[in-house]
């Protein structure tokens, strides 16, 4: 099977009460729409300056590469990219080159790039794509806990230690977060106009086979709409009672790791096939390589939703042909780390302590980081009152990925957007259920071998098993017996016994 990146989400975590009313300070600090100045930092109850501390020595110019992932090519990128560059010349005099590349392709081209130890100084990464763990010990980033002292003491003021701590290996600091939602509501995404059409109650779908009798009526009486859309399917242990750190059970006092296929994931499957048999889920859902894919056509009913974040379905609407969508939650938010979009300094940058100024300068200056989400105001986007703003999709530049560049305490909100979403996403991280296992990292490396196997064996069989494409029944055993010759058992083994270790030491068993 083709090779599919896993799409998943990304948040992270920034709560308590006090940050409620830190972001509510910062929604009053973005009325104004001639200031450039930043919101209130989440670690603070002052709205900051949101420029750079002014350069009081003389800076050579510099200029700087950032590779990222978009959802496409924007033709007015260079314009753009020269708008960020009148930027940063002025507050750090560095230019920045923006390289984005296409999420389907971003894991293979970033690894072609380290490989062949090119010259770059920012690198956005994750625990998902482009993975930081894997290659923060492949040597591609370089520690910045110094550089954050020198050149970034503002930027490091601006999130709680529980950010960075999600962004350290080996007890160094590799990467900087980007300030966003931290806890994840996994659930459906259902186009509203079909909702209202078929009379769907959100609040009576309390699991994923309560949606079903819904997709019948889709596929009965809609021609040319696919009833589900997925690309990776369905299946998360955020649905089952699954810690996904250990995994373990929530309710499991021991602490037992599971398995790779638990019997949560065999029905999970099954119940994919069963559907895509029916006629629910689009037909290339196996290869398709963004989780876009699946629903920006506007022709998808119903897809689900790793996020769950306030605000998104102003996102899904721009994302799928400008439909309204009604959000399904299924399960209560849960912490989930800040390592799912960061931006860590390449090893190779031969300008890092510019490029920590500029790390800084985009998560704190307003003005930078809603050029570079959102492009240039009067031609991409308009303010409109307040805070808010109305998006030109057409106008040659639009990334719908403010996650992807910095702390989303700066940005503009689009039309659409609840007023209160800053507000909304502090209290989803409050209320966000925080894992006992925080803080426990999985160490690869004595297992090595075992794990690149898995993968293989994951590339080959998981995505059409996980969208229902292939028959359970004869495939599932298959895809299960190939795992445990590739190691799976012996990854697991490794895995219990540094989870033990590491609740040893914590004092948690």
């Amino acid at each position: 099977m083709k090779k599919i990146i896993r799409e998943k989400s990304r948040f992270r975590w920034m709560s308590t009460l006090a940050l409620s009313s830190a972001l509510a300070i910062a929604v009053t600090g973005c009325g104004n729409s001639s200031d450039s100045t930043s919101s209130a930092s989440p670690s603070s109850s002052a709205a900051p300056s949101a420029s750079a501390a002014p350069v009081t020595k003389k800076l050579d110019p510099v200029e700087l590469t950032w590779y990222y992932p978009q959802n496409k090519a924007n033709p007015d990128l260079q314009l753009v990219n020269d708008a960020v560059n009148k930027i940063t010349q002025e507050k750090i005099n560095a230019t920045i080159k923006l390289m984005p590349i296409d999420f389907g392709t971003y894991e293979q081209k970033m690894n072609t790039i380290v490989a062949a130890n090119e010259v770059t100084d920012i690198i956005w990464t994750s625990n998902w794509l482009f993975k930081f763990d894997q290659n923060q010990k492949k040597g591609v980033f370089q520690p910045i806990d110094d550089l954050l002292k020198s050149q970034g003491q503002k930027l490091y003021q601006t999130m709680e230690e529980k950010f960075w701590n999600d962004a350290k290996m080996d007890g160094k600091i590799y990467a900087v977060p980007n300030y966003q939602i931290s806890a994840t509501r996994v659930g459906l995404v259902v186009q509203k106009r079909f909702a209202d059409k078929y009379k769907l109650d959100p609040t009576s779908i309390k699991k994923m086979e309560d949606i079903e009798p819904f997709l019948k009526q889709i596929k009965d009486n809609e021609p040319g709409i696919v009833p589900f859309g997925t690309t990776r399917g369905f299946y998360t242990g955020f649905l089952y009672n699954i810690d996904p750190k250990g995994p373990v059970y929530k309710n499991d006092s021991t602490y037992k790791v599971l398995p790779d296929v638990t019997n949560e994931m065999r029905t999970n499957f099954k119940l994919a096939n069963s559907w895509y048999s029916k006629g629910y889920i689009n037909k290339d859902a196996a290869t398709l390589k963004n989780a876009a894919d699946a629903y920006n056509k506007g022709t998808t009913a119903v897809w689900f939703d790793f996020t769950g974040k306030p605000g998104s379905e102003v996102e899904f609407k721009a994302a799928n042909g400008g439909n309204d969508v009604v959000l399904v939650p299924l399960a209560k938010a849960v912490f989930s780390g800040a390592a799912s979009t960061l931006n860590a300094i390449s090893r190779t940058s031969k300008n890092p302590e510019r490029a920590m100024m500029f790390l800084e300068l985009v998560n704190t200056d307003k003005q930078l980081y809603n050029t570079l989400v959102y492009g240039i105001e009067g031609k991409h986007y308009t303010k409109t009152t307040g805070n808010f703003i109305k998006i030109n999709q057409d106008a040659g530049y639009f990334t719908n990925t403010d996650w992807i560049f910095g702390s989303i305490i700066n940005e503009y909100l689009p039309e659409g957007s609840p007023a209160d979403k800053l507000e909304q996403t502090a209290k989803v991280n409050a209320e966000g259920e925080v894992s006992p296992l925080t803080g426990f990292v999985f160490n690869t490396d004595p297992v090595k071998t075992e794990t690149a196997n898995v993968k293989a064996v994951n590339d080959e069989y998981y995505a059409a098993l996980a969208t229902g494409t292939l028959d359970t029944e004869k495939y599932l055993p298959i895809y299960e017996e190939k795992l445990k010759k590739a190691g799976a058992d012996v990854i697991v083994a490794e895995r219990q016994k540094q989870l033990d270790a590491w609740l040893k030491t914590n004092g948690k068993k």
